[in-house]
């Protein structure tokens, strides 16, 4: 007979039955050593629970006995954040008789059984504990005295291993969801101006309605040619960066502010119609007071359409009408400052 009686086997196997259903069987010995005890618990499979990323649902799942509850609280908060009985989430340990003194906490490599009551009724724990949560497996004393505590030391481990799990799995989404957000972010994204870019104007054209008020600004720099030959690119695209800080500046609470050019930017208003008057005096102000390191100052040209004012065929044609408003009013600036139109 084997010497070493605390060791366990768990597997998961499919038994040879009318079912065919795939079991997590345990073998272990009895509390007295005499005999060698098969559980079978029916397997819940944590990465496909972990697709909800919470706590709470992969918990809530897990397969428990009679009697027997599993509970996982933040080791920081002691705020239980899954539980086999979904009425205890939310809830501190000690709300449910569990003692939250540190030392009554158990690390990672050792197991602890002690004396409790959860909901008035006399109960053993066995907990767990790692960097980010404290893991507990409960049993009735009525339960515990039939020789449950196996069942609770199986169940204890494998939760003890899930808590890992929980752990790695949601930095790992945490860290893939950044990085796709990332990727959305940059490839929406004017690199020189921080503006929403070329594909990200074509993407949101295509959800505007024709039915619904908003407002279409096509903005275009004037003299930024004369700047590059002046000054060199670099003073170049300080007016740009100019005049993208100026347009977000202004317009960032009712719309977007797109580069799809060079030296051409678009805004599409949809918030507060109704103040758009007052925030493009606002714009204004804020390019006549710009001075720059390589250039004093900055002019811009603009022509505008709101959706209201006649019906229309696309939102093409009122970027079009827009785009003609603007050149005129760049046609006025030019005859006006007797400016070389580049």
């Amino acid at each position: 007979m084997l010497e070493d009686k605390s060791l366990t086997m768990c597997q998961d196997v499919t038994p040879n039955t009318s079912e065919a259903k795939e079991m997590m069987y345990a073998i272990t010995w009895n509390e007295d050593g005499t005999k060698m005890i098969q559980v079978g618990i029916e397997p819940k499979r944590l990465l496909n629970e972990i697709k909800q990323n919470n706590i709470s649902n992969v918990v809530a799942g897990m397969p428990v006995y009679k009697d027997m509850e599993i509970v996982v609280a933040d080791v920081d908060t002691q705020v239980i954040e899954g539980a086999t009985d979904s009425s205890k989430t939310g809830k501190k340990l000690e709300d449910i008789g569990i003692s939250s003194d540190s030392s009554d906490r158990v690390s990672s490599d050792s197991t602890a059984a002690k004396h409790i009551k959860v909901d008035g009724k006399p109960c053993r724990y066995v907990m767990r504990q790692d960097d980010k949560y404290i893991v507990i497996v409960t049993v009735e004393d009525s339960f515990y005295l039939q020789g449950g505590i196996i069942a609770i030391l199986i169940v204890g481990t494998y939760l003890v291993l899930a808590s890992c799990c929980i752990t790695y799995m949601f930095s790992k989404v945490i860290k893939e969801r950044l990085e796709k957000e990332k990727l959305i972010y940059t490839s929406n994204t004017d690199e020189l101006t921080r503006c929403f870019n070329r594909r990200a104007y074509e993407n949101d054209i295509k959800e505007l309605r024709l039915s619904d008020e908003w407002v279409y600004i096509s903005v275009d720099l004037n003299g930024l040619k004369r700047a590059n030959d002046s000054y060199g690119h670099a003073a170049g695209d300080e007016l740009i960066c100019a005049a993208a800080h100026c347009m977000r500046d202004s317009f960032h609470k009712y719309g977007k502010v797109y580069r799809i050019g060079g030296d051409e930017f678009a805004v599409i208003i949809t918030e507060n119609t109704d103040q758009f008057h007052d925030v493009l005096r606002s714009f204004d102000f804020n390019v006549a007071n710009w001075h720059g390191e390589f250039v004093d100052s900055m002019t811009v040209s603009y022509g505008w359409v709101f959706s209201t004012e006649r019906n229309w065929d696309s939102v093409y044609e009122i970027s079009k009408v827009a785009d003609a408003r603007m050149y005129e009013s760049k046609e006025r600036y030019y005859n006006e400052s007797d400016s070389d139109k580049r």
